[in-house]
């Protein structure tokens, strides 16, 4: 394995003592977690080139037309069938609250 030096803010290295702590790694583990996740994520994030924007888009509204609109009463349906789920725990209580507002002003206005 190769080794490399760097010097970092003083509040950067504590941060990084502290994080490494609470996940039970030491701080070479920590900063090598965070490298391969932040190079990972990196590398997966590429420019899509504009032929193929538009050919996507295009692709994307002619699935769309195929698909059709449903019904309001189609969609109850499905809505009424559909299985439901406790809200997942990262989901703040206002932000599920807003979301079912959303919902209930666009069947109103349907």
């Amino acid at each position: 394995m190769s080794q490399i030096e760097i010097s970092v803010p003083e509040t950067l290295l504590y941060q990084m003592e502290i994080t490494a702590r609470k996940e039970g790694v030491s701080v070479e583990e920590y900063i090598l977690f965070a490298l391969t996740r932040q190079t990972m994520l990196t590398s997966a994030i590429k420019r899509v080139p504009e032929e193929n924007l538009v050919y996507q888009n295009k692709d994307f509204a002619d699935q769309l037309k195929r698909l059709g609109t449903a019904s309001s009463k189609e969609m109850e349906k499905i809505l009424r069938e559909r299985e439901t789920v406790s809200a997942e725990p990262v989901l703040e209580k206002k932000t599920v609250s807003h979301l079912k507002n959303l919902i209930a002003e666009a069947k109103m206005s349907s």
